[in-house]
């Protein structure tokens, strides 16, 4: 290995056991402690994902070194479990989860507005034709037939009929 690298591996090393200290309070302060402030929530989520970064880091060494690759996986195991930032994993998953939600509550939504915006269309014509009296115009003109329908001759006629076919069966004037 080159002496850059070589170098980089020893500071690392020197940098694992403040990591796993700082790891340790991390994890006290998020079992026992309330983290209301977002900017203490976040420098708690920075230092995390800088404990991470020292153990890839790390990882990445002994990858280098190891004798083979099923070397690696069956001694270092535990070591690609403990880099695997499941906070993340489920901060990724939480928010798709939510894009999901979040699409079919706009298709709901899209659709209650859209209804909405037909139902005020359909009153605004209504209100519109009350206004310029189309409308009572309408009710009134089909109001002046049945008169007129009922006061025709022709409506009469029928009467007439009906009422000498209830003479018949009753024997009586209705």
């Amino acid at each position: 290995m080159k002496p850059f690298w070589e170098r980089i591996e020893h500071y690392n090393n020197k940098l694992i056991p403040y990591a796993l200290v700082i790891l340790l309070v991390v994890i006290l302060v998020e079992l026992f402690g309330e983290v209301e402030n977002p900017t203490t929530h976040l420098v708690f989520e920075i230092v995390d994902y800088l404990v991470i970064l020292i153990f890839v880091i790390d990882l990445i060494f002994l990858a280098i070194k190891a004798k083979s690759v099923s070397f690696f996986f069956k001694h270092y195991w535990l070591d690609l479990l403990a880099v695997i930032p499941v906070g993340l994993i489920f901060a990724v998953v939480s928010r798709f989860y939510r894009g999901v939600l979040l699409t079919e509550e706009l298709v709901i939504g899209q659709k209650i507005v859209h209804e909405t915006l037909e139902a005020e269309k359909e009153l605004k014509e209504a209100s519109y034709l009350a206004k310029e009296g189309k409308l009572a115009r309408g009710v009134r003109i089909f109001v002046r037939s049945i008169r007129a329908v009922t006061k025709s001759r022709l409506f009469t006629h029928f009467e007439k009929k009906k009422s000498e076919a209830h003479k018949k069966v009753y024997g009586k004037k209705k």
